[in-house]
């Protein structure tokens, strides 16, 4: 009878020592470094690579105007 009790509350000193408020194992995420880094930087040069684009056919538009006056 006195195993169930003695069990949850083993399960529950457990658990809340796991949630406990340190932080040391989350020391790597203040630094701007995550999971998608990698993916997150591939996005940012496609969009400089874009609007590079973007410019440069802008750039070609107003030239052609230019020349067709």
């Amino acid at each position: 009878m006195m195993r169930k009790p003695r069990f949850m509350l083993i399960t529950l000193s457990v658990l809340l020592m796991s949630c406990s408020g340190d932080d040391a194992g989350s020391s790597g995420t203040g630094s701007g470094d995550h999971v998608w880094k990698d993916q997150v930087e591939t996005m940012d040069r496609a969009r400089a690579a874009e609007q590079k684009m973007l410019d440069a056919a802008e750039a070609q538009r107003q030239a052609i105007e230019e020349q067709t006056r």
